[in-house]
């Protein structure tokens, strides 16, 4: 599966087709994004897309947690009325989606060092916390 989406983001980066034109998602661009940069080769590849893809759906998940509150009281903190209660929930969410990426990063960690070596994990793991604008080359803003 992973051999058949890198085949068909290369065949489309080789036609001029863009990412974002895909229609990917996040997670599917933060996963080529990740393979293209770290210049693996094709087994070491095939050893690590599994691990990395369980990685970012975890990530993924966990920053969902956060996500969904601010989106709940998103037009009450754009006004600037939030109240204490709901204030809370977005602390205390944000927290609770801190602590599960960090838990996947560590838990993930070994890993990757199972197929890569610790400079190349350090890379794999910064690639993969790219900010998205980054990835989809909007910028460098950091």
């Amino acid at each position: 599966m992973n051999k058949i989406f890198i085949a068909l983001l290369a065949l489309a980066l080789m036609f001029g087709v863009t990412a974002t034109s895909l229609a990917l998602t996040k997670t599917e661009k933060r996963y080529a994004y990740t393979l293209q940069h770290l210049k693996l080769n094709k087994q070491t590849e095939a050893k690590f897309g599994p691990i990395l893809k369980a990685y970012l759906e975890e990530r993924k998940a966990a920053g969902d947690i956060y996500d969904e509150v601010k989106k709940k009281y998103k037009a009450a903190e754009k006004a600037g009325t939030i109240t204490d209660a709901q204030a809370k929930q977005l602390f205390e969410a944000k927290l609770t989606s801190e602590t599960k990426e960090l838990a996947a990063k560590k838990k993930y960690y070994p890993e990757f060092l199972k197929v890569l070596k610790p400079k190349k994990v350090w890379y794999a793991f910064d690639l993969a916390n790219e900010k998205m604008s980054k990835i989809e080359g909007k910028g460098d803003e950091e």
